[in-house]
């Protein structure tokens, strides 16, 4: 009898080991079926970082669909977008550039409205003015930085590309590195690297983020025939972008940790001055702004720019949705 007994508990317990194993391997795996696609920041700087959170926090898989989160240098990002090989990009005023070139690019959400930098320069320039006949660094030529320093230039009587010659350096950190060695006599620079630039002996010449420019200078895009294609998972990203920049308001010690993670920045003075900076830019509700479109519309010198209409670059109801369903109250 015991050796039966014996026999029998190997069984059940056998058994009971097959049924444990049966149902760990059928558990629908939810992660692998939810739809995924691509998205990328063209700047590692401070105005993806609710996608970084997003996507730390799982926000996407929450809202049923798997993210391949990467970096492209902006004006290379819009070029992937148009060819079909991402799906979703931030950038600025190239999105709205592609589409009068042609390419079917439009803004779904727009978290950074205004321009949001500091003009730093050699500490001998007196000021703005004092930049003629020196070199002025931007990231891409076509670019938030770029852009503004044109105007910024312009508005002080100065003349871009003639009496101010132009570098383009890709990177941000490359244009710090360019100010501090000399090669570079002028930039426009957002936080943190601001305050780099201070340690470094560097002068401010001038807060631009305190005048509120309107402009698109952090949105994100993708192309109407993904969007048709691909509608509910667009929708999709867009929540999760969106619960991104709510959690990035709510919980700043997350916030910074995730920043550091991905800029290799560990100062937490750097960080700091990178999160006030932009606490007072981000849009309360990231929707594509008329003012901040037009204002792309107006710098352009595509000759179609001219009789465009902002709307024709827009396709917001993603973001409508998000504010209906009561994500931004």
């Amino acid at each position: 009898m015991p050796t039966r007994h014996f026999a029998f508990e190997r069984i059940r317990q056998a058994g009971l080991a097959l049924l444990l194993l049966l149902s760990i391997f059928c558990q629908p795996s939810f992660t692998a079926e939810l739809p995924q696609a691509t998205a990328v920041y063209g700047v590692i700087a401070t105005d993806p970082l609710y996608l970084w959170i997003a996507q730390e926090k799982g926000l996407f898989k929450k809202n049923g669909v798997n993210i391949d989160l990467t970096h492209i240098p902006t004006n290379q990002a819009v070029q992937a977008l148009v060819g079909g090989k991402v799906n979703f990009v931030t950038a600025g005023p190239q999105i709205l550039e592609a589409n009068l070139a042609g390419a079917d690019t439009v803004y779904i959400m727009s978290p950074v409205n205004t321009f949001v930098f500091s003009l730093y320069g050699k500490p001998e320039l007196a000021n703005i003015k004092a930049l003629a006949g020196k070199t002025f660094g931007a990231t891409n030529k076509g670019t938030p930085s770029d852009i503004a320093a044109h105007m910024l230039l312009a508005k002080n009587g100065l003349k871009p590309d003639v009496e101010v010659k132009f570098v383009y350096l890709k990177e941000i950190p490359a244009l710090v590195a360019a100010l501090q060695q000399g090669v570079i006599d002028a930039a426009l620079l957002p936080p943190p690297s601001t305050l780099t630039a201070r340690n470094f002996g560097l002068k401010e010449l001038l807060d631009v983020t305190a005048l509120k420019i309107p402009f698109v200078q952090h949105a994100i895009g993708a192309s109407r025939a993904y969007i048709s294609a691909n509608s509910d998972l667009v929708r999709r990203f867009v929540r999760g972008a969106a619960e991104g920049l709510d959690y990035l308001r709510k919980n700043r010690s997350d916030a910074l940790a995730i920043f550091s993670k991905y800029t290799k920045i560990t100062d937490a003075a750097q960080l700091n001055e990178a999160l006030d900076a932009y606490d007072k830019a981000w849009e309360k509700i990231p929707a594509p702004s008329q003012a901040a479109i037009e204002a792309v519309l107006a710098s352009s010198d595509t000759p179609k720019a001219k009789a465009a209409k902002w709307n024709q670059f827009v396709d917001d109801r993603f973001i409508k949705d998000a504010v209906a369903a009561g994500l931004f109250k």
